[in-house]
Parts: structure tokens; sequence; C-alpha cells
């Protein structure tokens, strides 16, 4: 964070400080099965400064070459309300589409 003396000057009494330095670690995996026709996909974002992370499964299948459908879903973890992803923690989400292409 750039000017954090400034920043902490201008906190009201009682606010949580940041961290200065933010770390995140990012991990893709992904599995594809049955021709390369599903594909499995899990995407984390962790913060180890903050304790908290974010992440995002996802399963993706082709059905034809113009029809696919996935499923997957939006998942928040933090150790304290004030993290960059733990203040989203009540709004975990799943999801399911399906795409037509001509």
């Amino acid at each position: 964070m750039g000017e954090f003396e400034a920043y902490r000057r201008a906190l009201p009494p009682g606010a949580p400080v940041r961290d200065e330095n933010r770390h995140v670690l990012t991990q893709r995996l992904t599995w594809l099965t049955h021709s390369q026709n599903l594909e499995w996909s899990l995407f984390l974002f962790y913060s180890p400064s903050d304790r908290d992370a974010y992440l995002r499964p996802r399963v993706g299948y082709q059905v034809d070459d113009h029809l696919s459908v996935e499923a997957g879903g939006n998942l928040f973890f933090g150790a304290q309300e004030e993290t960059f992803f733990g203040q989203f923690e009540d709004n975990n989400n799943l999801y399911l589409g399906v795409r037509y292409g001509f």
C-alpha cells in the first residue's frame, strides 16, 4: 500500500488496521476427461497475511459442437470480517449455465 503512514493517521479510533503489504497465492488445477469434453477446474486465491481465501470450483461439459453446460461456485473464507475475502463470507453462491453457439 502506498502512503501507508498517511492511511494509518487517517483511520478513526478503534478501526482495524490493514497490513502495508498483502500477499496472495493463486493455484489453478484443471483436469480434462471424457475425450476432453468434461472439464473439472478449481481456482484458489489464498492470502497467508490475511488468512482468507476465495475458492472457485467449476465443472463444464461440452455436449456437442454447439451446446455446453457448466456448474460452479464462488466460496469465500476468512478468519476476520475486515479482510479482503473475509468480508464476502456471507456471499457464497452456486451457479448453473447453459451455452448454445451457432
